[in-house]
């Protein structure tokens, strides 16, 4: 069982894992929508092309057996090309480059499940927390401005250390990854750290972006107070 990070309760931990099970399903229904769309697809060029077939027969008084089989044979290799591609979106590196402000925190949730499988059984809690901050941080994003130096730091955090981090660990052959180095951990357990540190400076991001709103709220307070309850 992995072990959770001293800094992370049980039960944000177990809440952080329902709301991953909530946006896993989420993530698993659009999926199968793109499926069907994809199979919909297929089955109308298909008939499609039987359909030509058969209007060219009637028109023609009745085609030869290799045409008939060369129709059939087109019709089943389209259908077989277009249920297969395009394939499934997923989220690349590239597209948190390119991916505007707005969309940078769900691109990131989704690029790390992509990657998932790949990372140490003891990451699950790690990930699962950059998650949930990154939903925390989704609707402050949508209002920062892009050119400033708070989305800067954020792209820099999400779009580069973060993948940066991943990547590095993927690279490493994977009878290594377990094994202890010279500084007495090995590279499974300092990606949970860095994972841990970065799902901490997200949430640290999150806090200082709403410190505005939180400021105008003790001003509204204080000013309704001096207002109301000063003149009674």
């Amino acid at each position: 069982m992995a072990q959770v990070p001293a800094r992370v309760s049980q039960d944000i931990v177990r809440a952080a894992r329902r709301q991953r099970s909530i946006r896993l399903y989420n993530a698993r229904k659009e999926q199968w929508r793109h499926r069907g769309r994809r199979l919909r697809r297929a089955f109308l060029a298909m008939a499609g092309i039987y359909i030509a077939g058969l209007v060219a027969a009637l028109a023609l008084g009745g085609v030869s057996f290799t045409a008939t089989l060369l129709t059939f044979l087109l019709g089943a290799a389209v259908f077989t090309v277009l249920s297969i591609y395009p394939a499934s979106p997923r989220t690349h590196v590239e597209d948190l480059n390119s991916a505007s402000l707005i969309e940078l925190a769900g691109s990131t949730e989704l690029w790390l499940e992509g990657k998932r499988r790949a990372l140490p059984n003891a990451a699950v809690d790690a990930v699962d927390m950059i998650g949930v901050r990154l939903e925390q941080l989704a609707p402050q994003l949508a209002v920062l401005d892009e050119r400033g130096p708070a989305a800067h730091e954020v792209r820099k955090l999400l779009a580069e250390h973060l993948p940066s981090m991943v990547e590095s660990y993927t690279r490493i052959p994977a009878a290594l990854r377990s094994k202890t180095g010279a500084g007495g951990t090995s590279p499974s357990e300092q990606l949970v750290d860095g994972l841990s540190v970065i799902a901490d400076q997200i949430e640290a991001m999150s806090e200082d972006l709403s410190q505005g709103d939180i400021d105008a709220l003790a001003t509204r307070r204080r000013f309704l107070e001096v207002k109301y309850v000063g003149s009674d």
